[in-house]
């Protein structure tokens, strides 16, 4: 199952349906307290969670995430270009971050790279 964490309604929606149409598990999250409270951590194969998230940022549900699934594919989402977020992701154990709004092609090319088709 991949979960996709997301506070925009629209994205989350969007980002979810467009898996599902692929032919992927997907379920999602309206936020990184939301995923962790589900339970389904361990049933998850990819994590794709917005950076910018009030709360737990998705920055900071990675590092909790790294605690107890430290091999866990995570790809992160932003609409920001700071390379400060950049660093902190990749350095956090992100295999992927991708620029929103998300191209389809960048995020079939970073799933297939990390899960398989």
């Amino acid at each position: 199952m991949i979960a996709v964490v997301d506070d925009d309604e629209a994205v989350l929606d969007a980002t979810s349906c467009f898996l599902k149409a692929l032919g992927y598990d997907a379920r999602a999250f309206s936020s990184g307290e939301a995923f962790l409270a589900s339970g389904a951590e361990d049933e998850v194969c990819c994590l794709l969670t917005d950076v910018n998230m009030p709360g737990l940022t998705g920055l900071d549900l990675q590092d909790r995430v790294r605690r107890s699934r430290p091999a866990l594919p995570i790809i992160m989402m932003t609409a920001l270009t700071d390379d400060a977020v950049r660093r902190r992701a990749f350095a956090g154990g992100a295999r992927g971050l991708l620029r929103k709004p998300l191209a389809a092609d960048d995020l079939i090319r970073c799933l297939e790279d990390m899960i398989g088709p």
